[in-house]
């Protein structure tokens, strides 16, 4: 009996620990998008590009999105695409400003709009990998608790 508790314990630590580490792997990964978007509007090169397309996206749960394809050519000649959620209404054929870091054209961001809104945005992104990291740990801790007192020095017999 107690080796079933023992094997239960034990996956219910390797789920918990990986969705921990799922949490901190997107994190992370929110946390490295920001700073890089940050960098290239207050680091990056200027430049104008034109919106080559405009659509909107749905989502299973009903939601829509508005998505739009940015071109421009950097300071050495490069054509870059980039795809971007726009910052205000932007239609086919029209240009605005983006920033980009030379050694990323590709990371380009598209200048104005609200930067208070991609900050929450931020925020809000990383309170949700916090609850992840936090549910992770407690299943992960449970499941040893599991595994203690099915094999450790709590066992019975």
């Amino acid at each position: 009996m107690s080796d079933g508790i023992g094997a239960m314990g034990a996956v219910f630590s390797l789920v918990g620990f990986l969705f921990a580490v799922l949490g901190v792997v997107m994190a992370v990964t929110l946390l490295r998008r920001a700073v890089g978007r940050g960098r290239a509007l207050s680091h990056g090169l200027t430049a104008e590009a034109r919106c080559l397309e405009a659509y909107v996206t749905r989502s299973s749960d009903g939601s829509s999105r508005r998505r739009v394809i940015l071109g421009f050519t950097t300071v050495d000649g490069q054509q870059i695409r980039i795809e971007e959620t726009p910052r205000g209404p932007i239609v086919a054929g029209d240009f605005v400003q983006v920033r980009y870091l030379p050694e990323r054209p590709q990371q380009a961001v598209q200048v104005g709009g609200s930067v208070a809104g991609t900050a929450v945005g931020t925020v809000f992104g990383l309170v949700f990998c916090s609850c992840f990291v936090a549910v992770g740990l407690a299943v992960g801790l449970s499941g040893l608790g599991v595994g203690l007192f099915a094999f450790g020095p709590f066992a019975n017999g």
